[in-house]
């Protein structure tokens, strides 16, 4: 193996001992990882247990939850529409979702004190794929926020809401910050999905089956894990004081219903496996194309995966684990391995999920990692890493 991929096997070792370490050690139940190099499988193993309670251990087929992990297949969905010239990244987003053709802005005073005023400028669609747009995710971080949570919960409050409706909903509460002004973390690519539903005609769990998962022969990746399946879908747990417990009603949860949601989520929705995500991957690392199957041209691949965020956004990031990255259209980019404290390689890039899902491609070293769990919190700034110190430390040639 070590002639074809170029890892070490008594390296690989570390990978296998990292893994057991973390179920032994009950930080996680269980785990999955899965390694291609030069086109070689050179690692697939999972350890601990997909269900503790029923003593079901964790399968390389188990089904893991991989929220903003799904916000890579939105970007490359989007991106199919783009190479037909459907948009311009510079194009507002209001050509095709007029609900945004009138944003406004809160700005808030020393004192506090809210004020809202007219957007200088329209969201576009690179403002989405970039994280730019100054759409928060609901919550409490700001009056913006916290005013789309109730937006939104008042369009929840009867039959259970369609992407239309949330984004719809959406467009009524004011941005963070003018349009390209900062990089913010939010519901940017849940926007994005409803405009590849409006620009195709189609949902987008159609339209990305249509597009992405059937030409790459992707089995297990949906917006929903039917009842067949359901048998291979992971519990999350939560490590506490007297051990490991299960957690359950998380927000477009596709493990909580075997048939398609109302809300197809395009920032967090999809569940997949160990082996989809190395076949999707491995397609992003061959520039686009799998096999005979081409899902974007290459030089798409090198739009998506350049850094397109300044250096005042970047420190704006507040993920500890995006030190020494950049951002391009939906993805980290690793631009400086020493910030990240990383053995890794300059251009490394892809994305990661709330639970602890991650996985990286690897132009440079021709490599696909991936790393799958189902922790909350997910421990995104210290498990993943690790698994990829493992990965680097085991090539040999």
């Amino acid at each position: 193996m070590k002639r074809r991929s170029g890892f070490s096997p008594a390296r690989l070792r570390y990978v296998d001992e990292y893994f057991q370490r973390l179920t032994d050690t009950g930080e996680v139940a269980g785990a999955g990882g899965l390694i291609i190099r030069h086109g070689v499988l050179a690692y697939r193993k999972s350890f601990g247990m997909q269900d503790l309670a029923e003593r079901i251990p964790m399968r390389n087929d188990s089904i893991y939850r991989i929220y903003s992990m799904t916000k890579t297949f939105t970007i490359v969905a989007g991106m199919t529409l783009y190479e037909r010239g459907f948009f311009k990244l510079q194009d507002p987003i209001s050509e095709f979702l007029p609900a945004f053709a009138s944003m406004q802005v809160a700005r808030h005073d020393p004192r506090g004190v809210v004020s809202l005023r007219p957007a200088e400028g329209p969201i576009t669609f690179q403002h989405l794929f970039t994280m730019t747009s100054g759409l928060p995710y609901p919550g409490n971080d700001s009056y913006s926020a916290r005013l789309l949570g109730e937006i939104q919960s008042a369009a929840s409050s009867g039959p259970p809401p369609a992407a239309a409706e949330l984004v719809d909903a959406a467009a009524r509460g004011p941005l963070c910050f003018q349009p390209g002004e900062h990089w913010m973390y939010g519901f940017s690519h849940d926007v994005l999905g409803r405009l590849i539903e409006v620009i195709s005609g189609q949902r987008l769990g159609a339209y990305m089956a249509e597009t992405i998962f059937e030409p790459l022969g992707l089995r297990d990746t949906q917006f929903y894990v039917p009842t067949e399946k359901r048998s291979r879908l992971t519990k999350v747990y939560a490590p506490t004081e007297t051990g490991l417990k299960e957690v359950r009603g998380f927000t477009s949860d596709p493990g909580s219903t075997a048939v398609p949601p109302a809300f197809e989520s395009g920032g967090g929705g999809l569940a997949s496996t160990l082996d989809d995500i190395g076949r999707y991957g491995l397609m992003l690392l061959r520039n686009g194309k799998l096999g005979g199957t081409r899902i974007l041209s290459r030089k798409t691949i090198a739009l998506i995966r350049q850094n397109q965020v300044s250096t005042d956004q970047i420190k704006r990031f507040g993920f500890p684990s995006m030190t020494g990255y950049g951002y391009g259209l939906g993805v980290r980019t690793l631009l400086d391995p020493g910030a990240a404290g990383l053995n890794g390689s300059i251009g490394e890039w892809a994305w990661d999920g709330m639970l602890g899902t991650w996985y990286c491609v690897d132009p440079q070293e021709d490599l696909v990692a991936v790393f799958l769990v189902q922790r909350q919190p997910g421990g995104n700034e210290d498990l993943p890493k690790r698994f990829a110190q493992t990965v680097y430390a085991a090539i040999d040639d």
